[in-house]
């Protein structure tokens, strides 16, 4: 049965690199909706798309094949910036050694394979019991609390999900992918259909002497030692949003999750794809939206999309991102965003994370996290891209136990922590998140 292969990974944050404003012809241009043809006539503009907000202003997608300046002085604009393109960030080759050398003790620590019922659906045991939910006491909450994220829809900004995960089938919402405009969030849609066959289907030397396959940030999946194509063939991120989607369901099991497929599988986007994702989200019932992507520098329309979700009421949970430095990358770097750095399972802070006071707010386990991957399977991720859907679970469960909350409230609960230095508050415990805000009997 597929839930008994089991992929080791390597994963990086996905994140946005600068390029000069000249080298696009695309453009994000946030002005009134009823000034917007004025705008593009002044300023030779040609309208793509637009994004619906439900607010005064409006975010467009532009064309132009030569940049008036006078935009800048426009009183009918409040912002017009390139629209970035997104690529795959790897960490330093000093980091990737370290992370080698720390998965011999993640793997050898794999309890024996077996099928476990959990929450209604048949899952891995080794997803369940592991080193990132036995850190942020999980197990205690679970057996000693009804807090399950019931009532509460968590937005996965990524490259989209396995709908047909066994672990996820429960409680995924339909979704919608911005990267080829349709409804759905299929992140099978990046495979060929027989890769996509050899991807689902059970295959016996993977079962054969408990073996664990490595993969690095280049390689999507080694299914089958006789299968050569899966070796070259998948995107390079595919499966980066069933996992982080299949981290928030573990801490939340019953919160229902919104996919929104902004990044295609080879980590590519835009940034227009990322604000129409947060635009989506809040206007289709999220109360929290997870970001495992970084952003170098910050964009206008971006923080934009920021502010209207907060205004919305909506909890907004990123990765700080995996650059080793006190570095403030974005969204984690938005006031009352919560950013999320990585810690190891010896409870230190992980190599490659950022790190400081300014840069992470909390951190989460973020080494050898299992989670779940496209095919029914599983797999081990390094990185702040699995950090943050652990927090943005457990703000699910804070907005189950407090309905009534804004994001401030969440974070300040989140906030109550275990310390490790240069991670903001510290590593999350969720006994003490909420034990702190009153929601009954938690971790006795």
């Amino acid at each position: 049965m597929s839930y008994t292969k089991l992929i080791h990974a390597f994963f990086c944050v996905i994140v946005f690199g600068s390029l000069p404003l000249l080298s696009q012809d695309k453009f994000v241009l946030v002005t009134r909706p009823s000034n917007v043809q004025d705008v593009c006539s002044r300023h030779g503009l040609t309208p793509v798309t637009q994004v619906s907000t439900g607010s005064a202003s409006g975010v467009f997608l532009v064309t132009t094949s030569s940049v008036d300046p006078s935009i800048a002085n426009d009183s009918s604009v409040q912002s017009f910036e390139s629209n970035r393109q997104v690529g795959v960030a790897e960490l330093s080759g000093t980091t990737n050694v370290s992370l080698t050398q720390s998965t011999a003790t993640i793997l050898d620590q794999l309890p024996g394979r077996a099928a476990v019922s959990y929450f209604g659906s048949t899952v891995a045991n080794y997803y369940v019991s592991q080193a990132a939910t036995t850190l942020s006491r999980l197990p205690d909450v679970q057996n000693s609390s009804s807090w399950d994220g019931t009532g509460i829809t968590v937005a996965v900004i990524d490259t989209g999900v396995d709908p047909a995960h066994p672990a996820l089938t429960g409680v995924l919402l339909p979704g919608h992918d911005f990267v080829n405009n349709r409804s759905g969030a299929s992140e099978m849609v990046d495979l060929d259909p027989a890769m996509a066959a050899a991807l689902t289907q059970s295959t016996a030397t993977i079962l054969d002497g408990e073996n664990v396959y490595q993969m690095n940030s280049y390689t999507a999946a080694i299914l089958s030692q006789s299968t050569a194509t899966i070796l070259d063939g998948p995107p390079h991120s595919f499966g980066h949003g069933t996992m982080t989607a299949g981290l928030v369901h573990l801490v939340a099991p019953n919160a229902k999750i919104l996919p929104l497929k902004a990044f295609a599988g080879d980590g590519s986007s835009d940034l227009f794809n990322i604000v129409q994702a947060i635009y989506y989200a809040v206007d289709n019932g999220a109360n929290v939206i997870s970001m495992s992507f970084e952003i170098e520098q910050s964009s206008p329309a971006l923080q934009n999309a920021i502010q209207y979700a907060l205004s919305k009421n909506v909890t907004l949970v990123a990765a700080s991102g995996n650059d080793a430095g006190q570095i403030m990358v974005y969204p984690a770097g938005y006031n009352s965003v919560i950013g999320v750095g990585a810690t190891s399972n010896s409870d230190g802070k992980s190599s490659f994370t950022n790190f400081g006071t300014n840069a992470v707010y909390v951190a989460a386990p973020g080494e050898g996290v299992i989670t779940t991957y496209p095919g029914g399977n599983y797999a081990a991720g390094w990185g702040t891209s699995f950090s943050a859907p652990l927090v943005a679970g457990e703000a699910a469960l804070i907005l189950q136990a407090r309905p009534g909350y804004h994001p401030n409230d969440v974070a300040n609960a989140v906030s109550k922590a275990v310390q490790i230095p240069q991670m903001g508050h510290g590593r999350v415990d969720f006994c003490q998140a909420l034990s702190n805000i009153g929601a009954g009997k938690v971790c006795f």
